[in-house]
């Protein structure tokens, strides 16, 4: 028999050898009622002792000791009832734990049911049925409508929507074309998707997304800790409760009654069942919050530490300005031309400049005679007409003029941090399309709702000169800025704010952010891009690329904590001053059984609240 099947065992026989006896007794078999009722607290006493025992030669000592001392209290005072409904009440409690925590985890474990399987290899025009686990990058697969994604890829022919829930978060579907890339455990919702696998499944986004979870679920969040904590010292003050009830009356009912009301289930389930929750809200969320611990440091964070690249920008250069230099060229031409030359290079600023095109419409050419100097440029012919796009550097040796005019636009275009690529055809220069690092939409939103959260500090890190620094700082209104950071120069970055503020939170993305997001208090990676070693050293990884979801998870770790201890010091407190009332001989061991279990339940359903309210 498993733990869990075991919690929900114990309750369920205590509770029909409860009615078991009640028939006994209205049948006026008195015997048999009290019998029944020794038998239950016997057989549920044994495996809740064999527990405790272990756990305290673990080194885990918690509050379940007072529930065990008056259920051996009663047994010996032969107040059965009395024990019995504290057994109830004891494993009940532990059995609606079980029950709460996998209600919380049901959108952590949903990820599990979209984990593929099968995928659909194309060859030579048909398609063969293989294990997902066996595409290598450069695999052409088809997703058919309704079948889950196997691994990430690019789609290379058809359209359609895809739910991404399960991966970003977002509830509207996202429509896939050729060139877009497309996420593993995604769901293709009405059309068929030729794709092209880009990493295998092992390496893809959804099964890095599942082993986050499972180190989630796996983790045991430091509140709970701090609750066995409180542990010592409120045993200590319930004997004393109960010594003090002795010598008030030598009556040992009395001593029991203390004991009964002291039994501290809201103190053992509250926490886990909060934190848990905040776990499973903040995954709905597109959050993935490996520990409950990372919760709990979250709230307790006063500054925040942003990487500029691919965190506070989005990181990939999008298109800023397009530029004609000729008057028989308008710009719309321009970025034709370029468009259509682009269409066959696999260079990153190719990519976004096709994007555009696709936005706006733009019916593209096919280019003939197509040639690429990766990373300087690419040739072609349009319409029978040769065209070269690429660096100054690169049209230059091809023969096209720049005057001074233009080579001066060029450096004015690089100390801001953007990059400019040019159209010539045979010695004319025709435009340019300028590409910049654009800020994040979400991003001032962010911000001021961060500093009604009560943070003392934003800081910015980047790699990149000063000058481009400042620019980005200014649109964002950050004063704390560090420029020119190689990963270390991070990391003391990281280390200096922890000195002055005392626990700081890092954000970043790339593989150069992962050193400072190891050395932070809390860390979160944003994972949008698919990840790398910053999504293994950061604490919380955001599955979509959002920054808005760190305000989101912010929230998140501040309302879970505080409902959190106000579990805790709920759980202490009517339980101290039921203790008192005890004391002074107004609680029977039966009505302070009662009294407890309706505070479980409560301090329990408070604990869950987590999950309810909007974030």
């Amino acid at each position: 028999m498993n733990d869990k099947s075991q919690h929900y065992l114990i309750p369920f026989s205590v509770l029909t050898g409860l009615l078991l006896s009640l028939i006994f007794y209205l049948a006026g078999f008195l015997i048999f009622a009290e019998t029944t009722l020794k038998v239950i607290l016997i057989l549920g006493t044994i495996p809740l002792f064999y527990r405790m025992f272990k756990d305290i030669f673990a080194g885990h000592y918690g509050v379940d000791v007072i529930a065990i001392t008056a259920i051996l209290a009663s047994f010996f005072l032969k107040q059965y009832l009395a024990g019995a409904v504290i057994l109830l009440m004891l494993s009940g409690g532990e059995g609606l734990e079980i029950y709460a925590l996998q209600r919380a985890r049901r959108e952590l474990t949903a990820l599990l049911s979209h984990l593929p399987s099968l995928a659909h290899l194309k060859t030579s025009g048909n398609l063969k049925d293989i294990p997902a686990s066996e595409l290598k990058p450069g695999d052409v697969f088809v997703v058919k409508p309704g079948e889950v994604v196997p691994a990430d890829g690019l789609v290379v022919l058809g359209t359609g929507n895809v739910d991404e829930s399960a991966i970003t978060g977002e509830p509207l579907p996202s429509q896939k074309r050729p060139g877009r890339q497309i996420y593993s455990g995604s769901v293709s919702q009405d059309g068929a998707l030729e794709i092209k696998a880009i990493r295998t499944s092992k390496e893809s986004t959804y099964e890095k997304i599942i082993q986050l979870v499972k180190q989630a679920s796996e983790s045991r969040a430091p509140v709970v800790r701090l609750a066995d904590r409180y542990s010592v010292w409120f045993t200590a003050v319930t004997f004393l409760l109960a010594a003090a009830a002795w010598q008030l009356a030598h009556d040992p009912i009395r001593l029991l009654a203390v004991l009964v009301v002291a039994t501290p289930c809201p103190l053992i389930l509250a926490t886990p069942i909060a934190i848990m929750s905040g776990v499973s809200r903040s995954a709905s969320r597109g959050i993935i919050v490996k520990s409950g611990g990372a919760l709990e440091k979250l709230a307790e964070v006063r500054a925040f530490i942003f990487d500029k690249t691919g965190t506070l920008t989005l990181g990939t250069p999008e298109v800023s300005e397009v530029k004609a230099f000729e008057s028989a060229f308008k710009n719309d031409k321009i970025l034709e031309l370029a468009a259509s030359l682009d269409q066959l290079s696999a260079h990153i600023l190719a990519r976004s400049l096709r994007i555009l095109a696709g936005k706006k419409n733009v019916k593209l050419e096919y280019p003939t005679d197509f040639e690429e100097t990766f990373g300087d440029g690419v040739m072609g012919k349009i319409n029978g007409q040769k065209y070269i796009f690429g660096k100054l550097a690169f049209l230059q040796n091809q023969g096209v003029v720049f005057n001074e005019q233009r080579i001066f636009e060029h450096g004015e275009i690089q100390k801001q941090g953007k990059i400019a690529v040019y159209l010539g055809s045979g010695n004319l220069l025709l435009g340019a399309i300028i590409f910049s690092d654009v800020v994040r939409p979400e991003i001032k939103t962010l911000f001021a709702e961060m500093k009604t959260m009560g943070l003392d500090k934003i800081v910015m890190l980047t790699g990149d000169k000063k000058n481009v620094a400042d620019i980005i700082a200014g649109q964002l209104g950050l004063t704390d800025i560090h420029a020119e950071c190689l990963p270390a120069d991070k990391v003391n970055e990281v280390r200096e704010h922890k000195k002055e503020f005392g626990s700081v939170c890092m954000v970043g993305d790339g593989v150069n952010d992962a050193p400072a997001l190891a050395v932070a208090d809390v860390s979160i990676a944003i994972g949008g891009h698919g990840s790398t070693a910053s999504s293994e050293s950061a604490d919380i990884v955001i599955t979509k690329d959002d920054l808005s979801r760190v305000g989101m998870a912010l929230k998140i770790a501040k309302r879970t904590i505080r409902i959190a201890k106000q579990s805790i010091l709920i759980g202490i407190g009517v339980s101290i001053i039921l203790m008192i009332i005890a004391a002074l001989g107004y609680i029977q061991p039966i009505y302070g059984a009662l009294l407890q279990e309706l505070l479980d339940v409560a301090v329990i359903l408070n604990a869950l609240r987590v999950n309810f309210e909007k974030a």
